[in-house]
């Protein structure tokens, strides 16, 4: 009984392998097939209608063909790969090496890219009162983010786009707000046309930022003092002409700066004009003007708030060097019957050391308040090594240096000043700066 088990299986396995090779015999078969030797070279076709077409015309066309692959070493001249296949496998010879598809480019729209960007430091710093001996409560020794940017944008098509970035700030207060920086849709119609409609980079501050080049330091000039924001919801427009020789953007605004998207009676007005006579040399001036977003029925506006700026820069692969200065009226009397006027400059530079370093520096001086406050007088001082270690990280040692004389006044790095107003308030910090990128 094994034994007739044993028959019955070796003949079950040797049908169905008997069947298998038969279907393939039956597959190949089926296909047509034609060789013709002419000339020391042999032709092989897959189709009829391209070996009748040889026949008459001799005119192979398109074809592969194989030098040196014939049995007696002729040149094989085939129809198309299966062709080519299939003489090899009646010859018993190898196959032939064909190139390996290249794989179906990727398109360039749409695209989608995410990244972040993080200000850090570790540092030791003093804010006091000269009057009084009084520290604020964030001086001493800490760890501080001051800014965590997390962006993503999408193109749709090389016209179309979207871009929303996110905003983890330090408020000072021993928390951290979330803020939605930027929001908008965007239409680039042209390198001299680009629209924008949402919250958006304004035309000054993100500009001298550029080329600043240290923003994880110190805010620029009017963005440390509150005399403007970096970015704004409204409609922006900008471009380039020339050749870029010329840039500009103009932006109609809500005037409260990318946290506060309020409405008012009226939209403000920001712009900004630059041209690079040269490669690397940067002139620019710029204008504001409007109610900043705070004249309402129940708070009709007294005054309007302008401000005009100028910058000049030189930025290179291993140079910067430049300046801003700033005029404003009324910025902080838009709602209050006295008038003022306010003004500074700053100027910066920095040059790259052996290797990955490069030193820096920087020096401001303002009058925040000329007629409401003629003795008040902020000065404002950096310097620092930066040491770069790609292009994704920075980290740098610095020492930051700020004096309000003549009353207090808020910046960047806190209110600064004396209860008395003819004394002083100084600020002292020390530490490692360092930005990241991802």
């Amino acid at each position: 009984m094994r034994r007739t088990s044993t028959l019955m299986a070796g003949l079950l396995a040797l049908v169905v392998a008997l069947t298998a090779a038969s279907v393939a015999v039956a597959q190949v078969t089926g296909l047509y097939y034609r060789e013709e030797a002419k000339d020391g070279r042999i032709y092989v076709f897959n189709t009829p209608e391209r070996f009748s077409s040889w026949s008459q015309s001799g005119d192979m066309g398109a074809a592969i063909t194989l030098p040196g692959r014939g049995p007696g070493g002729e040149t094989v001249v085939g129809e198309n790969e299966t062709a080519i296949d299939l003489y090899l496998f009646k010859h018993n010879l190898d196959a032939y090496d064909r190139p390996t598809p290249k794989g179906s480019a990727k398109a360039d729209y749409p695209a989608t890219k995410i990244g972040g960007r993080v200000y850090a430091d570790f540092s030791d710093k003093e804010n006091k009162d000269k009057q009084t001996g009084v520290k604020s409560g964030d001086s001493g020794v800490g760890v501080d983010v001051k800014r965590f940017y997390f962006t993503a944008s999408h193109d749709f098509d090389k016209t179309w786009s979207a871009l929303f970035q996110s905003d983890i700030g330090d408020q000072g207060t021993k928390r951290y707000d979330v803020f939605v920086k930027k929001a908008y849709l965007q239409a680039k119609v042209a390198p001299e046309a680009t629209f924008r409609l949402g919250s958006a980079d304004t035309p000054w501050i993100p500009f001298v930022e550029s080329l600043y080049g240290f923003r994880y330091v110190e805010q620029t000039l009017t963005d440390h003092l509150s005399f403007g924001a970096s970015a704004d919801w409204g409609l922006h427009f900008l471009g380039k002409a020339g050749g870029d020789l010329v840039s500009y953007q103009f932006s109609a605004e809500n005037g409260r700066g990318y946290s506060n998207p309020a409405r008012s009676k009226s939209v403000d007005f920001e712009g900004r004009i630059g041209i690079e006579p040269i490669k690397g040399l940067n002139l620019a001036v710029g204008g504001y003007t409007g109610k900043r977003g705070l004249e309402t029925d129940a708070a009709p506006a007294k005054h309007t708030a302008s401000r005009s700026d100028a910058l000049v820069a030189y930025v290179s692969d291993r140079f910067r060097v430049g300046g801003e200065l700033f005029n404003a009226k009324n910025w902080n009397s838009v709602t209050t019957v006295p008038t003022d006027k306010s003004d500074g400059y700053s100027v910066w530079g920095s040059v790259g050391l052996t290797g990955p370093f490069t030193l820096f520096g920087r020096y401001d001086e303002a009058k925040p308040s000329k007629d409401l406050k003629p003795d008040l007088k902020l000065t404002y001082y950096n310097a620092g090594l930066q040491w770069r270690a790609n292009k994704s990280f920075a980290g740098s040692l610095v020492y930051k240096f700020e004096e309000v004389k003549g009353g207090t006044f808020s910046t960047g790095n806190g209110t600064i000043g004396s209860v008395n107003a003819l004394n002083k308030g100084q600020y002292n910090e020390i530490g490692i700066f360092a930005v990241y990128d991802f």
